[in-house]
């Protein structure tokens, strides 16, 4: 069994459970020691755990042990104790003592299953067993980390463990647990040569794959479509290796497997006889609950579409509406009733990216067309049925950087993101859209989604933490003493922000990002552009950021203010339907009807599969939005998404 790396597993526990030593370190001998963790213990303990600290950060670890013990004896339940006995599966672990280090860390979880640090502790004992050569125990400990618990701990950590989760899934001979792990490390924001790395070791453990059952249910769990193709061709060479071993010619389901799945005109992977009432349309939105407003909104667009269309071979639509009260299951099941029941030709909706998922599978089992009105990314990989028209992350910020790339010439990024999915999905597809066209992304950091104070985040990005500028920080002091004594007062004078980059990605609601750009002014980060998300287009982002936020720059979709005719009539019947503006689901909602009508209208055939062929044909489609809209192999709605900027006194302009 090849074992991990032992500086790998090193580093990864220095970061998980020390925050990294060689800083805590060189604080030390500054005389800066601080460990936040110490204010936690109790008063009575506070000394003695103080110096045990240092022992252990100076790696005295002989001096550190005996007095954690002391401190874990005489405060068995206390923080104070706590803490101790974490450090003592930490020495252990350093002296190489994995399997003692690997009871205290079990002995620890035991006693403190809700503590703040049960999930650093947890990946340290799946690191103990596999460093003793026990992967079934390894893999065991780290199937208590949740995958969501993961991505919170940010970018950095997370890929540590998806890293430790990968080798041992390999030294299990699990090589569909390592691809797994190694996709879920592909979601974080990585460097270029990190992803490529990735991808040549997630195509590696495919085609180490021997068995055909295996390959057939890892392809049912990965998404991506360029790994579900190398899955696909892989499955093809073993069914082609199995058919020439027995002479006999490979059979029709082997060649089907290695036609590419994306297809220019037809699609090729539907279901035959598949028939519906070609008067009639299903709609599954959430009509109460949560997402109700969300939902109210969409169905007032879609039936406003299909009142502007002239009725189909003189029989009017009949639009069938179910509620999935916000519900996944519920939204599942409108989708049998719709297809089975109503015999509707196609499905619109839902909006939420668990009900879409559920009724996306459902519509996909039963053969009828699913447009999903939500912009997650990968609902329409579910299947050749499954089509999306929303402005997912990844097309609005293509086109977003695309712009400050090619027309603006900003090359150098920085990212200021939340730790939770929405920071995470948008920032990975920011990152990634920089690469592509050519860009740098040269600063990051991120915050919790609670966070109110950004002043050290702001710090972070323009290396005004004191801890990178220590001899400049020096000096400036000096300088300071030296004036006030010669003077009397003392100079207002203070250190620069190294600013390293053009514009910074936030991708945050207009409250955050007016907190943030106040911090960003107050530290003098100016001459700097804004970037965010369509969320930015609101008058609440000037409301609340002023002149901070002017030049902001952000993907639109619906502009009150556009002079294109087919938005501007879009706009002018629906507010004149329901006495209110649209906003950019109702658009998508309208145009997604327009779709379903247009089909129609261009066959007289019932079957369903012929509106799927017409939208994948569709390569210029008027929309509401003002662009053309097209439907590429992905069955992602593809349009030229218009970029905003936020100018004096709020007033919005489409680039």
């Amino acid at each position: 069994m090849k074992k991990l790396p032992l500086t790998l597993v090193v580093l990864c526990t220095l970061f998980l459970l020390t925050h990294c030593a060689s800083e805590q370190v060189s604080s030390l001998y500054n005389g800066r020691y601080d460990n936040p963790r110490a204010n936690k213990v109790e008063p009575e303990a506070r000394a003695n755990f103080m110096q045990a600290e240092k022992y252990f950060f100076a790696r005295n670890y002989d001096r550190a042990l005996p007095i954690f013990q002391n401190i874990k004896t005489r405060f068995p339940r206390g923080k104070a104790g706590q803490l101790a006995s974490y450090r003592i599966g930490s020495i252990f672990y350093y002296q190489q003592d994995y399997s003692t280090a690997a009871k205290e860390f079990e002995s620890f979880l035991n006693k403190f299953p809700q503590s703040e640090i049960s999930f650093d502790v947890t990946y340290n004992w799946a690191a103990s067993e596999f460093q003793r050569e026990n992967p079934e125990r390894a893999n065991q400990v780290l199937s208590r980390l949740k995958l969501t618990a993961v991505y919170a701990q940010g970018p950095k950590r997370a890929e540590i463990v998806f890293q430790l989760a990968a080798q041992v899934s390999k030294a299990l001979g699990n090589q569909s647990g390592a691809i797994l792990a190694y996709l879920a490390e592909l979601q974080l924001p990585l460097p270029e040569d990190s992803r490529q790395k990735l991808d040549d070791a997630i195509s590696k453990s495919i085609n180490s794959i021997q068995s055909s059952s295996e390959l057939k249910q890892l392809l049912n769990q990965v998404r991506e479509e360029r790994f579900k193709d190398k899955i696909t061709n892989r499955l093809a060479i073993l069914n082609l290796q199995t058919d020439q071993s027995s002479q006999i010619s490979p059979s029709p389901t082997s060649q089907i497997i290695a036609i590419p799945q994306e297809q220019p005109q037809k699609n090729q992977n539907l279901i035959s006889g598949t028939m519906g009432d070609r008067s009639t349309v299903g709609v599954v939105l959430p009509l109460t609950g949560k997402f109700s407003n969300y939902g109210q909104k969409a169905l007032d667009a879609i039936l406003l579409a299909a009142k502007s269309f002239a009725p189909i071979q003189d029989e009017n639509i009949q639009i069938v509406v179910e509620d999935s009260r916000s519900n996944p299951l519920i939204a599942a099941y409108a989708v049998e009733k719709l297809a089975n029941e109503d015999r509707v030709m196609a499905i619109i909706g839902p909006l939420s990216w668990k009900e879409s998922i559920y009724a996306a599978d459902k519509a996909q089992e039963l053969g009828v067309l699913n447009i999903s009105l939500s912009s997650k990314e990968g609902i329409s990989e579910r299947g050749a049925y499954i089509f999306q028209n929303a402005l997912t992350p990844k097309i609005q910020l293509e086109s977003l950087v695309s712009h400050c790339v090619n027309n603006l010439k900003l090359s150098r990024f920085a990212l200021l993101v939340p730790e939770n999915n929405f920071g995470k999905e948008y920032s990975t597809h920011f990152w990634n859209s920089v690469v592509k066209y050519g860009g740098k992304v040269v600063a990051y950091d991120s915050y919790a989604p609670e966070e109110k104070d950004f002043q050290k985040n702001v710090q972070e990005l323009v290396g005004l933490n004191p801890k990178y500028r220590g001899f400049e920080v020096a000096k400036l002091l000096a300088y300071k003493k030296e004036q006030k004594e010669k003077t009397g007062k003392e100079p207002k004078v203070k250190l620069q922000p190294i600013i390293d980059f053009d514009a910074i990605f936030i991708p945050d609601s207009p409250k955050t990002v007016a907190q943030i750009a106040a911090n960003l002014a107050y530290y003098d980060v100016k001459g700097i552009t804004l970037l965010g998300t369509t969320e930015w287009n609101s008058d609440q982002l000037y409301r609340r950021g002023g002149r901070y936020v002017e030049g902001a720059l952000f993907p639109g979709g619906l502009s009150l203010s556009s002079q294109n005719p087919n938005q501007t009539a879009f706009i002018k019947n629906y507010t004149a339907a329901y006495g209110t503006n649209p906003d950019l689901l109702a658009s998508q909602a309208y145009e997604a009807m327009s779709l379903v009508v247009t089909a129609l209208k261009t066959s007289s055939s019932a079957d369903r599969n012929e509106l799927v062929n017409f939208l994948l044909q569709q390569k210029a489609f008027p929309s509401p939005l003002g662009s053309e809209l097209s439907f590429e192999g992905s069955r992602v709605a593809k349009r030229n998404v218009p970029i905003f900027k936020l100018d004096a006194n709020g007033a919005v302009t489409q680039q």
